[in-house]
């Protein structure tokens, strides 16, 4: 997909940059492919260096349900990032993780308590 994007120095050296160095995943690859630059997000809305609007449908269905943008989310993931910024759940646990499926178990009905 090419991208038409502001001419910013910026901006064309990101594409170049990309187009040279970035393997995406799920992506199609080429000289004159450049995929969109994503720049900031804002609830479920995201936007490119072009300024077209994008509804953040991928971050959601992976990390971002929450939405784009929340200081006390950011606020609480310093917090975290302080002490372990990330550590996968496979065959390990973490505070945070035994913490929130206690939680989470406490509004699911009847023996539903795994999380």
């Amino acid at each position: 997909m090419t991208t038409v994007t502001n001419s910013s120095p910026t901006t064309v050296h990101l594409e170049a940059a990309a187009r040279r160095h970035l393997w995406g995943h799920f992506s199609r690859h080429g000289q004159n492919i450049t995929p969109p630059i994503i720049t900031r997000g804002e609830g479920s809305r995201i936007w490119d260096t072009a300024g077209k609007s994008y509804l953040d449908g991928l971050s959601g269905l992976f990390v971002v349900q929450a939405g784009h943008g929340r200081t006390e989310l950011a606020e609480a993931a310093a917090t975290q990032a302080e002490q372990l910024a990330f550590f996968p759940l496979w065959s390990y646990a973490t505070e945070p993780a035994i913490e929130l499926a206690e939680r989470l178990a406490g509004y699911a009905p009847g023996d539903l308590n795994r999380v």
